[in-house]
This record gives structure tokens, sequence and C-alpha cells, in this order.
């Protein structure tokens, strides 16, 4: 047992992060994959659908509160990052439970809502515990091959989540799925139950090894770090460039998030594809296409520099719901269908990466971590706030066709706001050092 230290085994700590992240991303892929589809299957509106996935994305948009909890409760003699981990896990399979426990889950859609609403505030700890955990442990000439196959593990837990579960609802049901998830997620969480992160910690409550653990982080420091970093903060944020961000951060998902909950209703009750074909596809193939996307997005944003990036992808974008919009009369093609669906999310990828870039670019190193968080949780809530005005767009009245000529044109409008973005000034006004 003595061996089992994430400090002390390199290769058990990476595989233990991305396990960790494959156990975010399956309950992930599910909830905006399977479960999607099953609610627009059983006739439910964009509207409903939409509302459930808001209550879903809350909790990631204000994961930057689980910080300074975190990092607040300093060393214990269980470990600093473990029992937060912990925890997380047991409030994630605690709600997975209780959602088997609903009587039926495409109608009891307010407590399934407020349920999954729970499980993704304990899910979003997790990520931020996780991530902390990833940044004690891993050294410097390894953070870019673990940040690449953490991030590649959360999508392939997601692919678990909606093309697997789509397959394991298909003849188990719902209930079968989430038991399943529970049972996957319990195996996973045998690693931080048994592993610790240094020597010298326990493992449980009576464990009987000495536990040789350095003072906890002086509170008057830990408030006058916090006051300071506030303070730059809001100073990060008075720049033209940086609040230009944050309004690009808000406003360049909502478009795709309206469209999720009304596409899902599009396919499986327009076109009246299966809902198993549909969760198949969307959280297979897709899923892949974007995190191919994602992949190619870091390379084109080097070559051709971030914002002219994210502006080939919006123009892209754009362009693609006009031609689809034009491609009326072939939507009964399932071969058209499936490249537009695998067009857009490749191009969602490259848009996202290109825009991570440029915030990075504008994070003020001083508070880089926590500004950076911050253009997250605005990108978190611009899909989730999109989500939520899925029914009042629905209640347009609009054909689909004029729906997705809507939807052109919104990324063309947001697209202005990359002009009020310069990628140097942060720095060039307030300084490159992080301190």
């Amino acid at each position: 047992m003595k061996n089992l230290t994430l400090t002390e085994r390199p290769r058990l700590r990476l595989f233990t992060l991305c396990a960790l992240y494959v156990a975010q991303g399956i309950p992930w892929g599910f909830v905006y994959f399977t479960l999607k589809a099953w609610l627009a299957e059983a006739g439910l509106s964009a509207d409903s659908i939409g509302e459930l996935l808001f209550l879903a994305g809350v909790p990631w948009a204000i994961k930057p509160l689980w910080g300074p909890v975190i990092d607040g409760l300093g060393p214990t003699s269980y470990g600093r990052r473990r029992p937060w981990i912990v925890a997380a896990q047991l409030g994630m399979l605690a709600t997975l439970l209780g959602m088997v426990a609903i009587p039926n889950l495409t109608t009891d859609l307010r407590i399934l809502g407020w349920m999954i609403f729970t499980h993704n505030v304990f899910n979003s700890l997790q990520d931020v515990a996780v991530d902390a955990l990833a940044v004690d442990m891993l050294s410097d000439d390894e953070r870019g091959r673990a940040n690449g196959l953490m991030y590649g593990s959360k999508w392939g837990g997601g692919a678990i989540g909606g093309a697997g579960m789509a397959v394991v609802a298909g003849f188990a049901g719902l209930k079968g799925a989430l038991l399943l998830q529970v049972g996957m997620l319990s195996v996973i969480m045998v690693l931080p139950v048994m592993l610790i992160e240094r020597p010298g910690e326990r493992r449980f409550p009576r464990d009987p090894r000495p536990a040789s653990i350095p003072a906890g982080i002086d509170r008057a420091e830990a408030i006058a770090r916090g006051k300071d970093t506030l303070a730059s903060l809001v100073r990060a944020f008075s720049l033209r460039s940086t609040i230009a961000g944050g309004v690009l951060a808000f406003l360049v998902r909502i478009p795709g998030g309206v469209l999720g909950p009304i596409m899902a209703v599009f396919f499986l009750q327009h076109l009246e594809w299966s809902k198993e074909t549909y969760a198949t596809i969307d959280g297979g193939p897709v899923l892949v296409a974007g995190l191919v996307g994602s992949v190619a997005g870091g390379f084109v944003a080097d070559a051709l520099g971030r914002r002219r990036t994210a502006a080939f992808a919006m123009t892209c974008t754009a362009a693609l719901y006009f031609a689809f919009a034009w491609a009326e009369p072939h939507w009964g093609s399932k071969g058209l269908v499936v490249t537009f669906m695998l067009l857009e999310a490749g191009l969602g990828g490259l848009l996202s990466v290109a825009l991570f870039a440029l915030f990075m670019d504008i994070s003020w190193p001083k508070v880089a971590a926590t500004q950076f968080t911050t253009y997250m949780a605005l990108l978190g809530f611009s899909a989730s706030t999109g989500a939520k005005l899925a029914g009042r767009v629905e209640a347009w009245g609009l054909s689909y066709p004029e729906l997705f000529m809507v939807a052109g044109v919104c990324p063309l409008v947001i697209m202005g706001l990359l002009l009020l973005v310069d990628p140097g000034e942060t720095r060039r006004v307030l300084g490159s050092e992080p301190s």
C-alpha cells in the first residue's frame, strides 16, 4: 500500500488524473446527448429541454467559486485535494442514484432538472479539485502531455456517456444506463479512496500511520492575498480588450445553446430519426469531430493568429448554417445531415481553441488563472443562457430554414467584437510579470 503515493508514481498519477476526467465526462455525455434525445423522442418541447440543459450548465458557469474554497482548506492529514475529490465523487454517485429513484425520467422534469443541477455541482467541484491536484503534482516537463491526455479523457468519457449510454439505454432503458454509470464511477472512485497524495498522509480515519503534514495556510495571509487578487482582477478587467473579451465570451455560444434543444426536436420530431440513432451519432462521431477540430485549432491559431482563426471559424459556421437552410429539399438525406453535424462540431472545436488562446493572451499574468477561469465560466454561461432562451426562440414560429438563417447571421454580428480585442494590450499596459 505504501507504493500508492501519487508524488512517487508518475504513471499512476497520470492514470488517476485521466480516470477522474473520464468520470466527469460520462454523466456529461449522458445528459447532453442521450437524455436529450430520449426527451425529444418523448415529445418534449425545445423549451422544456432547454430549461433542463440550463440547469445542467449553471454549476459549470459558477465553478470559479470553488477555487478559493478548495485552496482555503490547506493541507490536511488526508491530503490537500483528495478529500474534496472523494466528497465530490460521493455526491456524483448519490445524485445518479437519486435520478434512478425518479418514477418517470421523461415526465418528472422538475425533479430531474434539480437532480442534474445538484449532480453538476459535485461534478464541477471534482473538476476544480482535480485541476488543482494536477497543478500540485505535475512537473514542468509533463504538464503539456498530461493536459492533452486529461482533455482527451473527458471527451472519451463524453463519448461513453453519449453514444455508449445510448446503446445501453436502447435495450435497458435510461435507468439501466444510469445504474451502469453508477458502477463505472464506483470503480473509478477506488483510485482517490485508496491513493494518497504524499508520503505520511492517512487514507482513512482509523489509519494507524502517523501523519506528517505541513502546517496549514496562514489565514491572515490568505485574506490579504485574496484582497490583492480581487483588486488586481478589477484592474485587469478595466481595459477595452479584456472587457470586449468578456462580452465576446458571454455572447459567442448563445446561438449554439439555443440550437441544442431545438435541434433535438428537429431530428427526433421533424426528421423522425430514432432516439438511438440521433444520440449515437451526436454523442459519437460528432463528439470526435469536435475533438479533431479542437486539436487542429491549436495549430491553426498559431499559424494564422487567434483573432483570424476565430473569425475564420465564425464565418465558416455562418456559411454552413446558410447552406444547410438552402438545402432543405435534401434534408431527407442522412449523409447530408450527418455531414452538417460533423462540420458544425469541427468548426465549434476550432473556434473554442482559438478563443481559449485569445483569452490567455489578454489575461494579466498576475491574476491569469482567475481571469482565464472567468472567461471559461462566461463561455459556459453563454451556452446555458442559449439553452434557456430556446423556448422563446421556438415561440417566434420560424420555420427551420428561417431559424438556420438567423443562426447564420449571429456569428457574423458577434464577430465584430474581435476588432475590439487587442491581444497585446493587457501586457503592454499592465506589464507581463506575474507579480
